[in-house]
């Protein structure tokens, strides 16, 4: 375990060297966590930070001290369990050591609560300058090192969690009904990051659900302040279990449009999907998060037989979001059909989604999105005809030498000639 030279700020306990784990214990402990599949249990991501960290509990940040204008620091963490690893007892208070210059992670404050996964600080020449001598730690650079319990109830529910995480880890067994009782346990946590855990037991349910199960991932569906990523997993889960009950949850999530996709996608895997009448009105739709979904999802059922049913609103909608979401779905078909409401959308849009409508067009490529860019060189302001020029000269196809050549000679702007003959000024951005 690291130690520095001098003694810790304030005079705090120094943890003392404990012994490691019995080997016992250790090899069931790495047996089971290495031969458990990531997605055979609940709580896959607690489950690997827990076979990561070196010390793994719950506790409460007591107060922060920042060294050299705050680009490291020190929480002094006050532990009130161990889940793995040995700490005297009482446990003491532990400093976990923050570079904090950098790092693209928001730093621990005063009462932070929750779980935290562990390791000895990483000696470092700049650490052993800038903090005072102790036994530091470290949270873990995975995702998730820091769990935070917003209130004594979530920590006592973190705290539950993790007993029965450890006990499997020591080989007890996790019955299916014990699994699906952890996946229901993680579901009603406030932590973002345990809903996500939860989420990856979802998909292994059978139904029926209970009634508490039912209103348990009810409210979990519907919890508009969850990541999108977090929200993604549970509705993707539910269509993977099958879980018909929880059809008319689905059809309540307005946003955000791939959320909303998402919910669209797994009603149809409970075969109660929209039809594609109830999609197309929602082209329509007054939320630009609908429209944005409906365009998408047609697209994804109907590729090319829809493209003149959302060519209205990629070239025409009020919110440029959602014209810009229609152009880069018309882009990802690669396909050339897609090209004429691309053209218009190149041409009626300001600069930025200008831009995105070209790079659309050339993902499609070949010699029809040539001759549409040919066609875009001569039309609308100057930047916009640079604007295809310089898309033009960075696709393959056929004809593309000779249109550049023509437009080297007689297009009617010095500058776009100029840009074909000798291309953008080193110093000049594109456009």
């Amino acid at each position: 375990m690291p130690e520095l030279d001098r003694h810790p700020a304030g005079g705090a306990p120094r943890a003392r060297r404990s012994p490691a784990p019995g080997p016992a214990l250790a090899f069931a402990l790495l047996l089971l966590l290495l031969v458990s599949p990531a997605g055979a249990l609940p709580a896959p991501r607690l489950r690997a930070l827990l076979q990561a960290s070196k010390l793994a509990v719950a506790g409460q940040v007591s107060g922060v001290t920042s060294y050299d204008d705050d680009r490291a620091a020190v929480a002094q963490l006050g532990v009130d369990t161990v889940f793995k690893g040995t700490l005297p007892d009482p446990p003491p208070s532990l400093a976990i050591a923050e570079l904090r210059e950098g790092s693209s992670k928001p730093g621990l404050q005063a009462d932070a609560r929750g779980l935290f996964f562990l390791r000895p600080a990483t000696r470092s020449s700049y650490m052993a300058r800038t903090l005072p001598s102790g036994t530091y730690y470290e949270l873990l650079p995975e995702f998730g090192a820091f769990v935070a319990a917003d209130s004594p109830a979530e920590a006592g529910r973190q705290k539950a969690i993790m007993q029965r995480l450890v006990a499997v880890a020591r080989g007890t067994s996790l019955t299916p009904a014990a699994a699906r009782t952890l996946t229901f346990d993680l579901l009603a946590c406030d932590s973002p990051l345990l809903v996500e855990d939860g989420a990856a037991g979802v998909g292994e349910l059978t139904p029926p659900l209970t009634d508490a199960e039912t209103r348990t991932l009810e409210t979990a569906l519907t919890r508009s302040e969850l990541p999108e990523r977090v929200r993604l997993a549970l509705v993707q889960a539910v269509g993977k279990a099958k879980l018909t009950a929880m059809a008319p949850t689905l059809r309540t999530i307005s946003s955000p449009p791939a959320v909303m996709e998402a919910a669209w996608q797994a009603l149809d895997a409970l075969g109660a999907g929209l039809s594609d009448e109830a999609l197309a009105k929602q082209l329509t739709s007054q939320e630009a998060s609908a429209r944005t979904a409906a365009l998408r999802e047609l697209l994804r059922r109907r590729g090319t037989d829809a493209i003149g049913e959302i060519t209205p609103v990629v070239v025409q909608d009020p919110d440029p979001e959602v014209r810009r979401a229609g152009i880069d779905a018309l882009g990802a078909l690669k396909t050339p059909a897609a090209l004429p409401p691309l053209e218009r959308a190149f041409a009626d849009n300001p600069d930025e989604l200008r831009q995105h409508a070209a790079r659309a067009i050339a993902a499609i490529g070949g010699a029809q999105a040539i001759e549409v860019l040919v066609r875009l060189t001569e039309q609308g302001p100057l930047e916009s005809q640079r604007y295809a020029t310089l898309t033009l000269m960075t696709i393959e196809g056929p004809g593309k030498k000779a249109a550049l050549q023509r437009i080297a000679k007689t297009h009617t702007d010095d500058q776009v000639r100029e840009l074909v003959i000798h291309g953008l000024p080193a110093d000049e951005p594109c456009p």
